[in-house]
């Protein structure tokens, strides 16, 4: 007898192949936008006569047609390769230095306001006071509407002070330079920030996955308590063993800067001149993470009260008040597991507008992640950064589409089909 394999590893094939093809539009459109409609580029800005022009577009290949430049694109892409960008650079060496940053803001705060949302979204809905959910509202329209830029005034206004502090009470000096100094020197083996910031990715992006497994888990075995306390044990496990590991103090630095904008350079060690540069962004990314989560949460909180609204009137609501449950076994139990799969699908189609505030959130911290990047290679039209930052974006944008769908079809068996469902005999 021929075994079978999984549900999920075909139902995963399947959408994977759909997400690489609509990642590979997606970019191609959005390129060719950029070639149609910027009346200039890279061999324009950085030369003075249309001779030097056309030779640096040569060069870089813009005199290539756009579809065969697309083609060779797609091709290398297929091979793992970015391409250089127009500046000589390895496109991937620069992805790779300023993911941690977008990675660790974007996941953990958006995670923490799915789960507030989701939270505040089911109370919400089963609370019968009409001033309570007059202000769930109020709350969660406010966060739905807020434009980041304004979101990022109040952030710095409001926070700048208490993060100062904060320096203090964790005992960091007022100038990141200090912990910095050896980086700053180029002294070999010295801590850098990119170095500090992979660890943090790494370990947050752990503990708020961890976290919302934990938690899941216990929600539908009836531990209430153990369910409320997942994801602040898992956050509060990983800040104990980074502080244990010696490089605590950089890693609040790191997240409690409230400082202006810092950017050193190593001396070379040969003592011939300055080596690469050490960049010390401005901000800090704990308020950056703030405001992914309260961007994120108001529109999840309405998504989750609508469908808890929707499961208040089905026949098992009754049934298991009638049985005697208690209130909050009916709404968390029962009712929250059916009301999910909606808000995780419509949480979804918010992704672009979270993922755009969040862009828009960093480089005003100027925490030197994808969206300085990738507004850098805007302004001087480098195609190869633009093309290669997008696909890292998009590649965010299909790990979370993916990973709904397996969640959504672990909830309800239904979606796991390909066709449609058979229809009973009358």
């Amino acid at each position: 007898m021929t075994a079978r394999l999984p549900w999920f590893v075909g139902f995963l094939a399947r959408r994977l192949v759909w997400a690489f093809i609509t990642m590979l539009i997606f970019v191609g459109v959005l390129l060719a936008i950029m070639e149609v409609w910027v009346p200039y580029n890279w061999a324009v800005i950085h030369t003075r006569q249309p001779s030097d022009a056309a030779a640096t577009a040569q060069t870089t290949g813009l005199d290539i047609p756009f579809p065969l430049r697309y083609a060779e694109y797609v091709v290398g892409l297929i091979q793992g390769d970015l391409g250089e960008s127009f500046g000589g650079s390895s496109v991937s060496g620069i992805i790779i230095e300023a993911l941690p940053v977008t990675l660790t803001v974007f996941l953990v705060g958006a995670v923490l306001g799915w789960v507030i949302g989701e939270v505040l979204g089911r109370i919400g809905s089963w609370n019968r006071s009409i001033v309570t959910r007059s202000g769930f509202s109020i709350v969660a329209v406010a966060s739905a509407a807020m434009f980041p830029p304004f979101l990022v005034f109040v952030l710095v206004t409001t926070l700048r002070e208490p993060m100062l502090a904060s320096r203090e009470v964790f005992g960091l000096p007022e100038d990141s330079l200090v912990l910095w100094r050896d980086a700053e020197l180029g002294t070999r083996g010295a801590l850098l920030p990119a170095d500090v910031w992979w660890v943090l990715a790494w370990s947050l992006s752990a503990a708020v996955v961890g976290g919302l497994l934990a938690r899941a888990i216990a929600q539908r075995r009836g531990h209430r308590l153990v369910a409320m306390l997942a994801m602040p044990a898992a956050l509060t496990g990983v800040c104990a063993g980074i502080g244990l590991s010696g490089i605590g103090a950089h890693a609040l630095d790191i997240m409690y800067r409230a400082n202006v904008a810092v950017t050193t350079h190593r001396l070379d060690p040969t003592g011939t001149g300055l080596g690469a540069a050490v960049t010390i962004g401005r901000g800090s990314p704990a308020v950056a993470m703030i405001g992914v989560a309260l961007l994120t949460f108001g529109s999840v909180m309405l998504l989750m009260r609508t469908s808890m609204d929707i499961q208040r009137t089905e026949e098992y609501v009754s049934t298991g008040r009638a049985k005697g449950l208690p209130e909050h076994v009916v709404r968390d139990h029962h009712a929250a597991r059916n009301a999910i799969p909606p808000v995780l699908a419509g949480s979804l189609l918010t992704f672009p507008t979270v993922l755009a505030g969040m862009m828009i959130v960093e480089f005003e911290f100027q925490l030197q992640g994808l969206s300085s990047v990738l507004f850098s290679a805007v302004e001087t039209q480098d195609i190869p950064l633009i093309s290669g930052v997008l696909f890292a974006l998009g590649l965010i944008g299909v790990g979370l589409r993916v990973v709904t769908d397996v969640v959504v079809a672990t909830l309800d068996p239904r979606r796991r089909r390909t066709g449609p469902i058979p229809r009973l005999p009358a």
